[in-house]
């Protein structure tokens, strides 16, 4: 592993200067070296003799020579971010309500691209056709015992023009079927597994019944799937004050959290089976392509499913009889809950416009000297309401980033590999643009994609937080040292790790690193990660946000209570900028295997441990035995690599960095996961039942809590299979880095066989 340290850098309080630089034709070093001596001794440097030059740090895979450099070119793109234009943005993307499949919706796209096109960026738009229902009648009463018409708007609040507008889409789930029930009503609390199975045990049946759940602690659609399975015949969704808001602080519009009358919008899609347009699974939905019947759909809910406010849930509590509920169960409502059934009764009507609809996606790219390498940003543009935070705060962020990296590139510099960047639409819907688009170019993805950086509910506070593939982990903590944290001045990493520790402040150069999560789903990085094998980061700064996909995340929110002056806005381009620059222009691609390894190695430990509590008729040695080989292989490339990054021999650096990123599709299952074959990652998946957060060693490990033993003996060998196929990729790139021959090819199909030698 290369060490890495980095000084802090402080944004400049002059303007830069206007200076073409002058572009080589074989790299940009020169250009590097250019800026280098300008940022010495030109007008923005400090005194010397009141800020020594530190010396240069160590790059992960920079070479010495570059990398003097490449930290000149970091510390002035850090210099550039404004954030009055991020500020400008953000009042533009949330102007108006802008839902996937609207006119609204295609003017921000078109928006986005001339703002990127201004930029000196290449930018269009590219069109799919995708199932999107939306709402016709939305209707909810209480019958019995007394009538109470429910289901009720959205209040306006004064201070906030926004609230006021009439053009905002219902509260409604995406994806539910149109239906009319009438039936007695039942509370599961959050509507898991383990809550329908207390109810059996109380002796509280849900068949036939309406259900009553909280929002929280699963993603919706596997809510909605389990009282399907459970026998429901209409599914209520809602958010406790316990949860988003009076119980978590002050409500809006005095403080961030969720007003009574807040509703949390969303979809159902089951996107843990495959997530995009649920008509056509693993092909792009363009005009032409073939479509299942919604019937045949195996994404697609079957019974009735509404979101409803805090305010009208507690109007259907407070008729609820039965039991009780267990002490764990109660909400945050001034109510003493009960389970039901009855004698409180609803009646659901929901008629949907079931049809095709427009998704456009910005897609907009900076040509680097290597066109076969791409490094890729993403973040969704369209929203239920306004979406100050989602997606809006990400795509200024996007945008502002464009807008610096466009300006370097007018000052003379030339990416080593291309930049990409797209918006996506839909994905509210399921991640409907960027699976389509992942989709259509899967096999070119797979030839060039280097990394995808995906920047959603981007910025909401003053918490940084991360998730990440275990390769990518390295290079965010090194970026971090690289950036200041608005609010104390101090270097990101710090603040970073301080926020992490229970135990108060973390000294500097403290070893702990602070966690950074697995990628499950709900972002746009599904689509790269989990089915085409790309490496992947997804980061943010969070903070008390409660007003998630209701009306009142708007501007004047961000402006009161996510970041008023935009400074975290600014903070996240500097840090999306160092990871892009350094991903970009990287001799070897800063991917760390040793990391990754480690995290497979904990992961199978976990997964024998779970073979001997249920007494799995399953041997687990040939996992355990790919995992060991998995790490043997990447510490022996890891010392390779630190010799291989001095290397002046481009095509060795190249044919290298070919293998380096087909690691992560070596990873890969080609028939996928039992049961959901769109998801191809054998390491990682988002849960059945969590429907967001990730499980490791998904195939085995959830064949294993469902008892199905022929299933885990089948994903265990494809798992075993995919560490060597790993393993060996990183012996190959032992070997070229030491100059050797490569036994075979470097670039390897997508889960083909490839034992180790």
């Amino acid at each position: 592993m290369l060490a890495c340290a980095s000084a802090t850098v402080h944004p400049a309080t002059v303007k830069e200067p206007q200076v073409r630089l002058q572009r080589h034709r074989h790299g940009t070093l020169a250009a590097y070296a250019l800026l280098a001596l300008l940022m010495a001794f030109g007008p923005l440097a400090r005194p010397v003799a009141q800020q020594p030059a530190p010396a240069t740090p160590a790059l992960r895979g920079f070479s010495t020579s570059r990398a003097a450099a490449q930290m000149a070119l970091e510390q002035h793109l850090q210099r550039l971010p404004d954030p009055a234009s991020i500020e400008g943005h953000l009042r533009a993307l949330t102007a108006a309500p802008h839902m996937a499949g609207t006119p609204a919706s295609r003017r921000v796209a078109e928006y986005i691209r001339d703002a990127l096109r201004s930029y000196g960026w290449q930018a269009e738009l590219v069109g799919y056709r995708a199932w999107l229902p939306q709402p016709v009648e939305v209707h909810l009463e209480l019958v019995a015992p007394r009538a109470v018409l429910l289901a009720r708007p959205e209040e306006p609040v004064e201070e906030d023009a926004a609230s006021f507008r009439t053009d905002v889409v219902a509260g409604f789930n995406a994806y539910s079927p149109s239906a009319e029930v009438e039936a007695e009503v039942v509370y599961v609390h959050y509507g898991l597994p383990e809550d329908y199975a207390r109810l059996r045990r109380l002796g509280v049946a849900v068949e036939g019944r309406v259900v009553l759940a909280r929002y929280g602690r699963s993603f919706r659609g596997v809510k909605a799937r389990l009282a399907e399975e459970n026998g429901a015949a209409g599914l209520i969704l809602y958010s406790d004050p316990a949860d988003d808001g009076y119980a978590a602080g002050d409500v809006y519009p005095r403080g961030p959290y969720r007003p009574g009358s807040g509703i949390q919008r969303g979809s159902i899609l089951y996107i843990f089976r495959y997530p995009g347009d649920p008509l056509t699974p693993g092909i792009a939905a363009t005009a032409g392509a073939p479509r299942l019947a919604p019937a045949a759909a195996a994404s697609l809910p079957r019974i009735p499913t509404l979101p409803v406010a805090a305010r009208d849930a507690a109007d259907i509590l407070a008729h609820l009889g039965g039991p009780r509920v267990p002490r764990e169960w109660q909400g945050g409502l001034p109510l003493t809950y009960h389970l039901g059934p009855g004698p409180a009764t609803v009646r659901m009507r929901l008629r949907m416009d079931e049809q095709q609809r427009d998704v456009w996606n910005v897609i907009a790219h900076l040509a680097g000297q290597q066109d076969d390498e791409w490094v890729l940003a993403g973040n969704h543009h369209d929203a239920w309401a306004f979406g100050a935070v989602d997606p809006s705060s990400g795509t200024a962020v996007l945008l502002e980033l464009a807008r610096v990296l466009g300006e370097l590139a007018r000052n003379g510099w030339l990416p080593r590999r291309t930049l990409q960047i797209g918006f996506w639409d839909a994905e509210e819907y399921g991640l409907i643009g960027s699976v389509e688009w992942v989709e259509q170019r899967r096999a070119e993805l797979a030839q060039k994609a280097v990394a995808y950086l995906n920047l959603d509910s981007a910025v909401s506070g003053s918490r940084f937080g991360a998730s990440a593939t275990p390769s990518l982990r390295a290079l965010l903590y090194e970026a971090t040292q690289a950036v200041v944290d608005p609010r104390s001045g101090r270097p990101l990493d710090e603040v970073w790790r301080e926020q992490q520790s229970a135990s108060g402040p973390v000294p500097a150069g403290a070893d702990a690193n602070p966690p950074v999560g697995w990628l499950g789903s709900g972002s746009d990085y599904t689509p790269f990660f989990h089915h085409a094998g790309i490496a992947a980061l997804d980061f943010g700064f969070s903070g008390d946000y409660g007003v998630y996909h209701s009306i009142y995340d708007s501007y004047q929110w961000m402006r009161w209570f996510g970041d008023p002056d935009f400074a975290y806005h600014a903070a996240l381009v500097r840090l999306a900028g160092v990871v892009l620059l350094r991903l970009s222009e990287a001799d070897l691609l800063p991917l760390d295997f040793p990391t990754y390894a480690a995290e497979v190695q904990k992961a199978a430990g976990a997964l024998s441990a779970l073979v001997r509590q249920r007494r799995a008729p399953l041997d687990l040695a040939p996992v355990t035995a790919a995992a060991a080989a998995f790490a043997d292989a990447a510490a022996r490339a890891d010392r390779a690599l630190r010799a291989a990054v001095e290397t002046p021999d481009a095509g060795r650096r190249a044919a290298i960095n070919r293998l380096l990123r087909s690691v992560e599709q070596a990873l890969l299952h080609s028939e996928g996961l039992a049961g959901r074959p769109w998801y191809r990652h054998t390491v990682f998946a988002p849960g059945t039942d969590t429907g967001y957060a990730a499980v490791l060693l998904p195939g085995v490990r959830e064949a294993l809590e469902r008892g199905d033993w022929a299933t885990a003996r089948r994903e265990a060998a494809a798992l075993a299979a995919a560490l060597e196929r790993a393993a060996a990729r990183l012996d190959e790139v032992s070997r070229l880095a030491a100059a050797e021959q490569p036994a075979a090819p470097a670039p390897v199909p997508v889960g083909a066989s490839l034992g180790r030698r």
